[in-house]
């Protein structure tokens, strides 16, 4: 029989699950949303026009970017409609974690490789900095109460 010690801590877990899935799922729909601003108005983000192998780039990491967007909507959106049980943690981690990986690559080809210099850019540069280091400390987090 499970000390009530036992119960309360599970009962932290799942709640700290729950508010660790609700911060990913935020970030997710940031992703998404700077991503979709970028399809519809690319001017925005770049100041000069995409041609040739720079414009098939901009769809092809927009594209990775808005399925993995959504692939951590609704990964963390199952987690917080299910029982935090060992195994869904885990693949739940390691699909975010997969997120926020694609993000990175997302980021540093719209910067780097495609010299975005837009307005929304940096704005979009800098949420997405911010949302990472809060995302990879509850992360780490996560793992350590798990």
């Amino acid at each position: 029989m499970p000390s009530p010690r036992d119960q309360d801590e599970d009962v932290n877990l799942s709640i700290y699950v729950r508010v660790v899935s609700s911060i990913f799922i935020v970030s997710a729909i940031t992703a998404f949303a700077f991503t979709v601003a970028r399809l519809l108005n690319p001017y925005l983000f770049y100041e000069k026009d995409l041609e040739g192998t720079d414009l098939i780039v901009h769809y092809l990491i927009s594209g990775m970017m808005v399925v993995a967007s959504v692939i951590g909507v609704v990964n963390s959106a199952v987690m917080l409609s299910r029982s935090q049980q060992a195994r869904g943690v885990t693949v739940w981690l390691l699909l975010d974690s997969l997120f926020e990986g694609a993000r990175v690559v997302y980021a540093f080809v719209s910067a780097a490789v495609l010299h975005g210099t837009g307005m929304l850019l940096r704005y979009e540069l800098a949420l997405t900095l911010i949302q990472y280091l809060l995302d990879s400390y509850v992360y780490c987090q996560m793992i350590l109460r798990h």
